[in-house]
């Protein structure tokens, strides 16, 4: 597995988006549950985020 340092910038920088976006998700969860907007949009945006980033891998094999 690469560390930190051995992934370029832009991966790094998509990757803490994806976390942000997960940590916002669990807080979301906990306060109002899965039927917010808030947290229906959030979970949306991860998941693009998320296909966005694999797309991104697979392109670089």
């Amino acid at each position: 597995m690469k560390t930190n340092e051995s992934l370029p910038s832009e991966y790094r920088q998509r990757l803490m988006e994806i976390a942000n976006v997960k940590t916002e998700i669990n807080k979301l969860y906990k306060k109002t549950g899965p039927v917010s907007s808030d947290y229906i949009t959030l979970s949306i945006k991860l998941d693009l985020l998320m296909k966005e980033y694999i797309e991104e891998q697979i392109a670089n094999l």
